[in-house]
């Protein structure tokens, strides 16, 4: 930005007023960044960071019935709770509260739009900027549409002195919005980045993008009327990748500390960039500050390993009742399961670290420790994906670089699964359901079932196989299931230890939780409503 500065000098008698030009010495000024190729690179860059992962202190995770924070981190209280409103969802953290987040990248975003076609740049990095950039914006906006319904559409940068006046558009018409979008950056970006490149958007990613979209377009929230061309539409954008040469990783504990062939899209850390989610999910019996605990209503979704059958039958008010048939033991309840749930959840027992986790009350875990017991986890649990266990959790000389996945194979495929039964192709829903089940390391027993038994088989999966990937808080919503699932209280393991050693083992409940129809969409915060002069409207319940 130019300044232009009046300066009176007074010499010999005679005033004078020149009109200087200065460079600004505090920033870099408009002019150069949309004239130097590397400026627009670093804008790009910075404009990724609206692209929030999940390695911090407010996983969304903690906001359903997956998991609980003892800190009631990010103000995800309020949804557990069932006391969110359009004045208290300001305290929540930006990772659900998106609204003024999001539209301040998109202005930044947009800026990036009016200035980029006449910069004096190569056309090939233009080319390939206008791409990614693309893929952002419809991020961007696609978290907004999961969080708030139809939002509106802003692709201009407004001016001083212009009507600010802003509506929301409707969801189907976001949907085409980001669907629009993807199209776009897909014929500008490679199907994959090379090595150099990777963490950009490609082609593949805005597949996967817009694979979930549809999806999510498709399900009972935003389709209450069934219509089937809505689902033919996401099953037709999962297809160009199932063929596109990803794979299921072969060991799923290391899916998530590595870079292999499942992901498709990730953000990638560096030792300079890197996080510190060993000690914030780390056991607090390691000094670790456990803020993350999985509840037990997530380790009842593990099923037997044998038998394929969960442990126990639910009713739609939380009753459990013991299935016999699976060939649970209630008196060894982590023997025998699924092995995602030892490659994803600490229990009483596993080793870690060099030593056993004791979650049982008086044990080096719980809260009633000598070690960590202001935090320690109190539904018996504690995180073990996405963490390093070469790490320390305090003290080490590098933190975690082992990415965020954003979309990965396993993904795509449950989404076709879901999409294939929904359009009544149940044997393709089982082969690619089976496909998951069957991932090395796993090989969990073939489902058979069909018709709603399968649809469940199908929510299960992602349930199990998504754990802990904040896909539950949005599946439950887009399902619109949440009025039963997230009713029911959130649940932890009791476990006492005997004198001869043994234990046992007591469900019990940690919380109660309140679900409202009002509850499957967010509220727009009351001072974007007000600030619009009514411009906006509040969602339904508000």
């Amino acid at each position: 930005m130019k300044k232009y500065i009046c300066i009176l000098l007074f010499l010999t008698g005679i005033a004078s007023c020149d009109v200087l030009e200065l460079t600004p010495l505090d920033k870099i000024s408009e002019t150069d960044t949309w004239t130097d190729q590397a400026l627009i690179q670093t804008y790009v860059n910075g404009s990724y960071n609206a692209i929030q992962h999940g390695y911090g202190t407010a996983m969304i995770s903690v906001a359903c019935d997956d998991a609980y924070s003892i800190f009631n981190n990010a103000g995800f209280y309020f949804v557990q709770s069932g006391t969110l409103t359009s004045d208290n969802v300001t305290g929540m953290n930006s990772r659900l509260n998106q609204w003024e987040f999001a539209y301040g990248y998109l202005r930044n975003i947009n800026t990036f739009f009016e200035k980029i076609e006449t910069a004096p740049v190569d056309g090939d990095f233009k080319n390939s900027a206008i791409g990614e950039m693309k893929f952002i914006r419809a991020y961007v906006y696609a978290n907004l549409i999961w969080i708030y319904g139809g939002v509106p559409i802003i692709t201009k940068v407004f001016k001083l002195n212009e009507d600010y006046a802003v509506t929301r558009n409707g969801y189907d018409e976001c949907v085409n919005f980001i669907v629009t979008e993807l199209d776009d950056a897909m014929s500008r970006l490679p199907a994959r980045q090379p090595d150099s490149q990777k963490g950009r958007a490609s082609g593949d990613a805005c597949r996967a993008l817009k694979a979930r979209v549809l999806l999510y377009a498709a399900s009972a929230l935003n389709n209450p009327n069934s219509d089937r061309a809505k689902w033919q539409k996401a099953a037709d954008a999962i297809e160009p990748l199932l063929n596109a040469g990803y794979e299921l990783h072969g060991d799923y504990q290391n899916t998530f500390l590595t870079d292999n062939g499942e992901i498709i899209f990730a953000r990638y850390f560096t030792p300079s960039t890197s996080v510190n989610f060993q000690w914030i999910n780390g056991r607090s019996g390691s000094n670790g500050s456990d803020e993350g605990c999985p509840t037990h209503n997530l380790v009842n979704a593990y099923e037997m390993a044998a038998t394929g059958l969960l442990p126990y039958s639910e009713t739609a008010d939380g009753t459990l009742t013991l299935n016999t048939a699976s060939g649970y033991d209630a008196n060894h309840p982590y023997d025998g399961r699924d092995p995602r749930f030892a490659a994803t959840i600490l229990y009483d027992g596993s080793m870690w670290q060099g030593r056993e986790t004791e979650t049982f009350h008086g044990g080096l875990d719980s809260p009633e420790s000598s070690v960590g017991s202001w935090n320690a986890s109190l539904t018996a649990y504690c995180f073990k994906k996405f963490i390093d266990e070469s790490i320390p959790v305090v003290g080490a000389a590098v933190n975690q670089t082992n990415p965020w996945i954003y979309f990965r194979y396993g993904e795509m495929l449950l989404n076709y699964a879901e999409a294939k039964f929904e359009l009544g192709d149940e044997a393709t829903a089982r082969e690619y359901l089976n496909k998951v089940r069957a991932r090395p390391g796993v090989n969990m027993p073939p489902v058979t079932d069909s018709g709603e038994a399968l649809r469940k088989r199908i929510q299960n999966e992602r349930r199990v196989e998504l754990a802990l990937e904040e896909h539950r808080f949005y599946d439950v919503r887009r399902w619109k299931i949440a009025l039963e699932t997230e009713n029911k209280p959130l649940l932890a393991m009791n476990i006492r230890k005997q004198a001869d050693g043994s234990k046992t083992y007591e469900i019990t409940v940690l919380t109660e939780r309140s679900f409202g129809e009002q509850h499957y969409l967010l509220p727009v915060p009351r001072a974007e409503i007000d600030k619009s002069l009514g411009s906006l409207t509040q969602n339904p319940g508000y």
